[in-house]
């Protein structure tokens, strides 16, 4: 299944938000890209002082992920944070004031963390508020998902009563980062990784269950076999211009998602995303000593979404733009 995604801009007269980014109309799809399908915008339920600027949705692996700003008028200000699917929401900034998640609209929360990035666990169909005290706008991701469905997406037998606690205003420095990077994919669709995203959802789910592990339970360190790590690392190189899925290569190696992705880098230490990402720009140096194709070609021919897209991942792992790097080796040495 293709990435789903949608972007909104609620407010016309407004299209930069508060945090200093701006929204974009479009469920249009980057170059090269395969078709997607549209998902609902965000909306806000039952809403009292606070609207909702900017918002869009994509989904990975059945776990759909909103990123959304609010802004609020002074005072107080709450909604309807309830949903038929469990939930997890991450706070990632806020301008002034206080938030938090409340049972209920008028008692304010037993537990509270004091940092402005704080996250809330909601199992489905229990009816909590988001609620905000003299704040001036909210950035948070949020993703929904089926707990009966994870333990298919782990490969592992899971008790759903693991996951049928609310856990409120609490931080977790690794969930907070996933939260950040998420956030990141749904606001630059046009360097998206189905990978990548694949990847962040299912460490996710992995480490929603770390919270509710018992002590005493064991976490292994698997490792591929030598078939099964050539399977999946010939398989990236061969499409190295398309889209490659998790679940596809958990199934080329006949394991769970959650299971490859902790033995392809116990095996390789890199995330599947990282390798095929590094392979990506090896593919990339050839092309560039060869010398035969634009920049913008190799860019598609590699799976970027653009030449743009190309040059910053170049650069974050070379440590220079592709041009550079080309002329330097193609230079002629010189004679002392």
């Amino acid at each position: 299944m293709g990435v789903l995604t949608v972007r909104v801009d609620f407010d016309e007269k407004r299209r930069v938000g508060l945090f200093g980014r701006r929204a974009t109309l479009s469920a249009s799809n980057p170059p090269g890209r395969r078709s997607m399908r549209t998902l609902d915008p965000p909306t806000l339920k039952s809403p009292h002082g606070v609207r909702m600027s900017m918002g869009h949705a994509r989904e990975w692996n059945g776990i759909t992920v909103q990123v959304v700003e609010l802004r609020c008028d002074p005072g107080r200000a709450w909604h309807d944070l309830s949903s038929s699917q469990a939930s997890l929401k991450v706070v990632l900034e806020q301008v002034g004031g206080h938030v938090e998640v409340r049972t209920r609209i008028n008692q304010p929360s037993a537990s509270s963390s004091s940092r402005a990035e704080v996250l809330n666990y909601v199992p489905a169909g229990m009816p909590v508020w988001g609620y905000s005290d003299d704040v001036l706008g909210i950035r948070s991701t949020r993703l929904f998902f089926d707990v009966t469905r994870l333990g298919s997406l782990l490969g592992e037998d899971i008790d759903p009563r693991r996951l049928d606690r609310p856990r409120l205003n609490f931080y977790d420095d690794r969930l907070a980062k996933l939260g950040r990077f998420l956030a990141r994919e749904c606001d630059l669709p046009e360097d998206y990784s189905s990978l990548y995203g694949d990847s962040l959802t299912m460490a996710i789910a992995i480490d929603l269950l770390r919270l509710t592990k018992r002590h005493g339970e064991s976490t292994k360190s698997p490792q591929l076999v030598a078939w099964q790590l050539r399977r999946a690392t010939e398989y990236m190189t061969a499409h190295l211009a398309t889209g490659v899925r998790l679940s596809h290569l958990a199934r080329l190696t006949g394991l769970s998602q959650a299971y490859f992705g902790r033995a392809f880098k116990a095996s390789t230490g890199l995330s599947p995303h990282r390798w095929l990402l590094e392979a990506r720009i090896t593919r990339v140096q050839e092309l560039l000593l060869e010398g035969k194709l634009p920049l913008v070609n190799i860019a598609l021919d590699t799976g970027f979404s653009e030449q743009s897209h190309l040059t910053r991942v170049f650069r974050s792992l070379v440590g220079t733009t592709p041009r550079t790097w080309q002329r330097e080796r193609r230079s002629p040495p010189l004679v002392r």
